[in-house]
């Protein structure tokens, strides 16, 4: 029991999603055609039947459907595609999806004030009555790639199901049009909901110069290091290219970057890394960024000195 919670302390520190979950959010009260759903959710995660199946190569679907008498029918699939081993034997990763209790536009607001991306997403949340949410169970143990191959294929099958007016991304606070986000996934951007990169102007440092953190959050609860850049002077979208750059890499290649490492992607740029917890909440560890004098606004224990900006 100590190892399980020394685990369980570790992945809180590093900001680790044991389940992952969006929210699906709808103007009008949403209505699934099951079957329909069943045939998306085989195309897009494969073969989806109850553990117990005896005849699983069939190729008839299979779900647990469950009731709850406060928020209804809730959806039960196991992804046999997905795999995971335990002391008692396989099991396969899991998502489920149920009514939740809808919320209010405010309580988004830091979402909102983060979607630039998306100008019309607080609207549309004010216009929203139902909500449905969609998560994952007993696929933490799954790599990365897999886990968010797992859950995109499941939430795309809900969205050309039962389409939504706004998708809420819990683990990455992001607030996304479910238009935009399908034709993302289809053009190849997995994370282009569950990676959601900010912009904050710091104040009350008493620089005159132009103080910016920007950092991304929903890569740690994945299992790989968000990103972070404190800086002066540079242009935000450009930070934002080389940070969302950076993040595919992590994300493709895993957590390989080592303290005092630098990453560039021309001649000119060697940003130096190191590994910290956020500066911007949620608490989580992020990869930091130094892009060298006189632009680097934070600290690494790393640094030399003589690159410190004054």
């Amino acid at each position: 029991m100590d190892d399980v919670n020394e685990i369980l302390e570790e992945e809180k520190d590093f900001g680790f999603a044991r389940i992952y979950s969006v929210e699906l959010k709808y103007k009008q009260k949403p209505k699934l055609d099951r079957d329909l759903l069943y045939q998306k959710m085989e195309l897009y995660t494969g073969t989806t039947s109850m553990p117990d199946q005896k005849e699983a190569d069939t190729g008839e679907l299979a779900v647990w459907e469950a009731y709850e008498p406060d928020m209804g029918p809730m959806l039960h699939f196991f992804h046999m595609n997905y795999m995971l081993g335990y002391a008692e034997g396989e099991m396969p990763a899991q998502t489920s999806l149920m009514n939740i209790e809808h919320r209010p536009a405010e309580e988004y607001i830091t979402a909102v004030q983060q979607s630039w991306h998306w100008r019309e997403a607080e609207q549309t949340l004010e216009e929203c009555n139902y909500s449905l949410t969609l998560i994952d169970i007993m696929a933490s143990g799954l790599e990365p790639k897999s886990r968010l191959e797992l859950f995109s294929g499941a939430l795309r099958a809900v969205l050309e199901t039962c389409p939504c007016d706004a998708i809420y991304f819990r683990e990455s606070d992001k607030l996304v049009e479910p238009k935009a986000y399908l034709a993302a996934v289809e053009e190849g951007a997995i994370l282009y909901g569950a990676m959601n990169l900010r912009l904050y102007n710091v104040e009350g440092t008493g620089s005159e110069r132009a103080e910016k953190l920007m950092d991304t959050v929903g890569l740690a609860a994945l299992g790989i290091p968000d990103i972070q850049c404190h800086y002066y002077d540079l242009e935000p979208n450009e930070v934002a290219d080389h940070m969302s750059n950076i993040g595919y890499y992590l994300f493709s290649q895993g957590d390989i970057i080592q303290d005092g490492e630098t990453v560039g992607f021309t001649e000119d740029m060697r940003w130096r890394c190191e590994h910290q917890y956020a500066l911007a909440a949620p608490h989580r560890v992020v990869l930091d960024l130094d892009p060298g004098a006189p632009y680097y606004a934070g600290r690494q224990n790393n640094s030399d000195p003589a690159d410190e900006t004054e």
